[in-house]
């Protein structure tokens, strides 16, 4: 193609409504979005002042709304099938569900399972995901072979665990395995299909892991540029047990200091729990929080103090937390969020609730912040890729009243409330079509070559 080639465009007239920072929103009902042949915007704004371009394919979707794809910032794959078991808090809940639902995700589980969980992610939404595997390397492997086919933006890592594991191997075996695993896992898909797929090392906490697998871990992240997701402080009994453990640290934060594993592209999980010392060394080292309050609900953990971390300057993204959290929608996320915090703001004394402008951030500009692709993805603006959602709202209001022609403030309230009556109709990433809900044959059409190399990663 030469230079004098027309390139082609590709363009919606719909309503959208996207961030514009934490606590502002933009609308627009007559909307006109535009991106290139590279996947990226190159107008968002209004229909009477859309470009005249003859190159333009138009798409008339005025009857639906087009919202950034969410990015959810922690999840765990292996465990969606164990979704909904409630009475119990984290760490029984891990040794009765968890533990056995990981332990059985073989390579040829994760095969059958890989492929409908990226479905879900779809059905609800979600076009970027930070995920947990299992702690078995060629079922990680599988995960990211059906990643690739899926379409979506993974961020994804093999389970590390070596104090306490279900592989049946000594602590020593489990290590190697953790190591050496995530090195192989590592070096083959962390920026894979262009940059959409990126690995993330994975110790579990440091319940599980010896200090030696977490300095290992943060090495091998720092050779490779790789990120590296944990979990912090999420339970009581969890923070006893590990006080117990590390005796010599000053604090949970202090376990993942001392091991090197914070830093800018490190994401923990939960951080309810922390110390004015903790969230000074989260701030100073860059280190992003996963927000999971759907979780933090239905295992009894408690609320993060989400201006504590605001203060200091600690980015914070939502995650779903499955199966921690029983959903994984975003929109079911966000209602658990101000559920959660407007509770906790009844009781405290100086009480605050985020903004559903906020929440809706974080589930989507927010996220992009924390994975550092604040820059480029997460909202509907020119220049950032054209990861989007086209939602059906018709169902959102009593009665099938017409939400679109409420105000936009209106319009998200509804959403985050009542977001589970919305279906997505079409996604984009990347600027390309990605909907393969109707016809699961779509997504293994595309698996690579290596859907038949499996067998070359270890399985134990």
């Amino acid at each position: 193609m030469n230079d004098d080639t027309p390139q082609m465009l590709s363009g919606l007239r719909c309503a959208w409504l996207s961030s514009v920072n934490e606590e502002d929103i933009q609308f627009v009902k007559d909307g006109a979005v535009v991106w290139d042949e590279t996947g990226n915007f190159v107008y968002v704004g209004e229909w009477n002042q859309r470009p005249l371009n003859e190159a333009i394919v138009w798409e008339d979707q005025r009857e639906n709304l087009l919202l950034p794809g969410f990015v959810d910032v922690h999840a765990h794959l292996p465990q969606y099938p164990v979704v909904a078991r409630a009475g119990h808090e984290l760490l029984p809940w891990l040794n009765r569900f968890v533990f056995p639902a990981e332990k059985s995700f073989t390579r040829h589980r994760a095969k059958e399972h890989a492929p409908r969980f990226y479905r879900e992610l779809k059905r609800n939404g979600i076009t970027t995901s930070v995920l947990f595997s299992s702690i078995h390397e060629d079922s990680t492997h599988e995960c990211f072979v059906h990643a690739e086919a899926s379409g979506l933006r993974i961020v994804l890592g093999q389970m590390m665990m070596d104090r306490i594991s279900y592989s049946g191997l000594t602590a020593t075996q489990c290590l190697t395995a953790a190591i050496e695993g995530s090195e192989r896992l590592c070096a083959r898909w962390h920026g894979a299909a262009d940059g959409r797929l990126r690995y993330a090392v994975s110790p579990r906490f440091a319940v599980t892991c010896s200090m030696e697998l977490m300095k290992k871990a943060a090495t091998l992240a720092h050779q490779t540029g790789a990120y590296i997701q944990t979990h912090l402080s999420e339970n009581r009994e969890e923070l006893r047990v590990v006080a117990d453990l590390f005796p010599n640290t000053p604090d949970y934060t202090g376990v993942y200091e001392h091991a090197g594993l914070l830093g800018e592209r490190t994401l923990m999980g939960h951080a309810i729990y922390l110390n004015d010392r903790e969230r000074k060394i989260l701030a100073a080292s860059g280190t992003k929080v996963a927000h999971c309050p759907s979780s933090n609900l239905f295992l009894q953990s408690g609320v993060m103090d989400w201006t504590a971390l605001d203060c200091e300057g600690i980015r914070w993204g939502l995650g779903n937390d499955v199966a921690g959290g029983p959903e994984l929608s975003p929109w079911d996320v966000m209602k658990a969020a101000f559920y959660a915090h407007a509770s906790r703001a009844m009781v405290t004394e100086h009480p605050a609730v985020p903004s559903l402008a906020r929440l809706f951030h974080a589930a989507t500009a927010g996220g992009a912040v924390v994975l550092g692709d604040g820059s480029k993805s997460g909202k509907l603006t020119p220049g950032h890729v054209a990861d989007a959602v086209l939602w059906n709202t018709q169902e959102t209001l009593p009665y099938g009243e017409p939400l679109l022609e409420r105000p936009a403030d209106e319009i998200l309230s509804t959403l985050i409330f009542r977001g589970n009556r919305a279906k997505v109709e079409k996604m984009w990433v990347q600027g390309k079509r990605n909907f393969d809900l109707l016809d699961p044959t779509i997504a293994e059409s595309h698996l690579g070559d290596d859907a038949s190399q499996t067998q070359s990663f270890q399985s134990f």
